[in-house]
């Protein structure tokens, strides 16, 4: 397959060619030996039964205190003080060192394994922060769901750091896929305008007759007499013939379909935010949940009855979350359902029992943002019309915090919730916020599943010896649920690292693709000696979806790895690319990737959105930009109809280093070439076209550093029939400080009186 098109070669001034990598032959005493994973020093693996709880402790006037040690810490687990094994002190830039456990799965074992490291196989911690923006648009109203998109903007726009790494997801699922990890800006922005009025409402009507509400719904479920003779009344008052008994089984019946439909909206909510605090357990470090609702109700009288919130609290803990809870509904001068311009205002029986039930509501409806935000750390925001002002507190609150680890003193091993309490000695006046609980583990629980799990294998077996097809069948069904479990994951796993770059090429007639360019790193992958060859298959699976979660094509592909030592020993050095082309429709899509090895079973992924750009307007468009190290190849490919194959071999010309095309890094002082092709130049009356590029380079902010004058695009002699314009220059980097920053391109149609935009971050280190 070929990567790299003749007349690149011509812009750049020098030959495109894949590189001719040499290796030495392996030494003949020994068998090439997988490279060990790095130890980041921001996580530790071990195997133990370990529980770490973050802290962040304020002064009586509330101020963060930032200077603590370990020795000024006390812990309890259920009234009982623990020893600190573990502790670290974390700020917004520089996390606290996380340290990520590996399960104990046999009970018999757990009593005289001794803690081990083991290879590092997630994501390992950043610089920065993590932050999950999570929108309950199930209990958002219209009017309010605006408002916090307008402040979502203004926070992404005003309060993240280039290292911060923001995830959206809402309770609803109305994005279809959740908007994953990412700290591009623009990507961010887009995903927060696509949010919209969720349709799933309880259906209340405070105009018609009975006026019942959630709260009021609840109340009459439980018998309270108020309640049920306000509506009672209502309903008697508004249809005179109509008997005590008969409307009392109307408000009743009422109440009952409003409280089925609070309960199913509730126990979503809940169970989302469940679902993805535990899908994050495998990101260490601190991650930040700030959940933006207008409130709901966790089934008052019977606290717990609709949920257990203990089961969030545990997830919390685990995976190293916090919760903050802003109330977009603001300062609430008077209760919703309160208007004095509702029929029987102020006739209401029993007299004042609308206003009593509704201002309760109102504290009602904030139990779970006090629940969820207070029991894993964090705290709630109510009555505050400024969102804005608002998620900058929350942001302000990571900027120190404390990592406590203990192992218990007593490990009971029998599945109930045990309560954690922290405090500070010597300073009683210090407030302390951290989780509040976790359930232990349940041994019984762990042993019945071992059960099933080895009765299922069994099973698996024998099908595979009296029905083949059937056994394939399933395991085909647990490959999917692989698959899909990946692709859904709010970050990239890796076990099998990937890189990957999403960007748009076009033949220059309407014709646009997704030039897909991926790296897999390889070292931790399990391969099989035989016939002097190392053997591993690997499968990679790509969506593309659009940006309302829909998809628009998928493919996956074999990958046959059957490689002589010498090439066996780079690729574990190295790594290998993988290249594919995909048609697509103008738009903006999102493309999402996974590779799988099975047995033992080994996942890796990554995403990228890329924005196919819209030939058949007829006016001037840019493709993607493509970078480049002065010493590397540029892998960018005009579309070609390739043949695409079932199974692949991997070619030992595609054993190289993770291209800078890929992840945009590039060292101080040194130099980049960059590649864009301009598409739609409008001819004069002459047949020639008149096209200008500008350079231009911006620091995070927005803050412009660089701006070359205007020059000209020549057409290539061999192009110049051709309905593109290929561009390319070279950027040093020696007059810029470490950073991240973003390469602009201007290119001005002259003829057309038109410009074109095209934008690239990467970053100096």
């Amino acid at each position: 397959m070929k990567f790299v098109i003749a007349f690149l070669s011509i812009v750049l001034g020098c030959a495109l060619a894949l590189p001719q990598t040499t290796s030495s032959q392996p030494p003949k005493t020994k068998e090439p030996q997988q490279k060990q994973p790095n130890q980041d020093d921001a996580t530790i693996r071990i195997e133990t039964e370990l529980v770490q709880v973050e802290a962040i402790v304020t002064d009586k006037s509330g101020k963060l205190v930032r200077d603590l040690k370990r020795e000024d810490f006390e812990l309890k687990e259920d009234g009982k003080p623990q020893e600190l094994s573990h502790f670290s002190v974390g700020t917004s830039t520089r996390p606290a060192r996380w340290i990520t456990t590996e399960s104990k799965t046999n009970p018999k074992e757990a009593a005289t394994t001794t803690p081990t490291t083991t290879p590092t196989t997630t994501l390992e911690a950043g610089t920065g922060r993590y932050i999950v923006l999570a929108i309950d648009d199930l209990h958002l109203a219209f009017g309010n769901l605006v408002y916090a998109r307008q402040a979502l903007l203004k926070f992404v726009d005003q309060q993240l750091t280039p290292d911060d790494q923001v995830a959206l997801i809402t309770t609803s699922g109305q994005l279809g896929l959740h908007q994953q990890f990412t700290n591009n800006r623009e990507i961010l922005k887009r995903a927060i305008n696509r949010l919209s009025f969720a349709e799933r409402r309880v259906a209340i009507n405070t105009s018609g007759v009975p006026r019942l509400t959630p709260y009021q719904a609840e109340l009459i479920e439980n018998n309270i007499p108020d309640a049920l003779a306000l509506a009672v009344n209502e309903i008697m008052a508004k249809n005179p013939g109509t008997t005590r008994q008969m409307a009392e089984s109307e408000a009743r019946s009422k109440a009952r379909m409003i409280v089925s439909e609070n309960t199913s909206l509730t126990r979503a909510t809940l169970g989302t935010i469940e679902n993805i605090l535990r899908g994050l357990r495998g990101l260490p470090g601190r991650k930040t949940m700030v959940m933006l609702s207008d409130g709901f109700l966790l089934g008052g009288f019977s606290q717990g009855a609709l949920y257990d919130v203990r089961r969030i609290t545990d997830a919390a803990t685990r995976s190293g979350v916090v919760i903050y809870a802003l109330d977009t509904r603001g300062l609430i001068a008077m209760p919703e359902a309160f208007d004095a311009s509702q029929p029987g205002f102020g006739n209401e029986q029993p007299p004042g029992a609308r206003m009593s039930i509704e201002s309760s509501a109102m504290e009602a409806n904030r139990d779970g943002l006090n629940a969820l935000s207070r029991d894993t750390g964090g705290f709630p925001i109510f009555n505050n019309n400024d969102l804005s002002l608002g998620l900058q507190k929350i942001a302000e609150d990571t900027e120190v915090y404390y990592l406590l680890a203990f192992e218990p003193t007593v490990s009971y091993r029998d599945g109930r919730f045990r309560k954690l309490e922290v405090r500070v000695k010597n300073h009683p006046e210090y407030k302390v916020r951290s989780s509040k609980g976790y359930f232990a583990p349940d041994d019984k629980a762990t042993v019945k599943a071992a059960e099933k799990e080895e009765k299922e294998r069994a099973k698996l077996e024998e099908e595979r010896a009296k029905n083949p097809d059937k056994a394939a069948k399933k395991e085909l069904s647990a490959r999917i649920d692989l698959l899909r479990d990946a692709m859904n994951s709010l970050y990239p796993l890796r076990e099998i690292p990937v890189a990957l770059s999403a960007s748009f090429v076009d033949t220059g007639k309407g014709e646009g693709y997704a030039h897909l360019l991926a790296h897999f790193d390889v070292a931790n992958v399990k391969f099989e000696k035989a016939n002097d060859r190392y053997n591993a298959a690997l499968e990679v699976l790509v969506g593309i979806y659009d940006e309302k979660g829909k998809s628009v094509d998928t493919f996956s592909q074999k990958l046959a790895l059957a490689l002589k030592p010498a090439t066996y020993e780079r690729t574990l050095k190295s790594g290998f690319l993988f290249h594919r082309q995909i048609k697509l429709a103008p738009g903006f899509y999102q493309v999402r990737m996974v590779v799988v090895k099975e047995f033992p079973r080994q996942a890796g992924s990554s995403s990228e959105w890329v924005e196919i750009g819209d030939l058949s307007k007829k006016q001037l468009a840019l493709s993607s930009i493509f970078l480049a190290a002065d010493n590397e190849v540029l892998f960018a490919a005009l579309p070609q109809n390739e043949k695409v194959e079932e199974e692949k071999k991997i070619e030992d010309q595609q054993v190289v280093p993770m291209p800078s095309q890929i992840s945009h890094r590039f060292k101080r002082n040194s130099k980049f070439d960059f590649t864009v092709f301009a598409y739609n130049a409008k001819m004069d009356a002459n047949g020639k076209t008149d096209l200008a590029i500008q350079t231009q380079l911006y620091t995070t902010g927005n803050k412009l550093l660089l701006a070359t004058p205007l020059t000209k695009i020549e057409m290539a002699a061999e192009n110049k029939t051709a309905p593109f314009a290929p561009y390319a220059a070279r950027l040093s980097l020696d007059k810029f400080a470490p950073g991240t920053y973003e390469l602009r391109l201007v290119v001005v149609d002259r003829v057309a009186n038109i410009n074109a935009k095209r934008s690239v971050s990467f970053v100096i280190e």
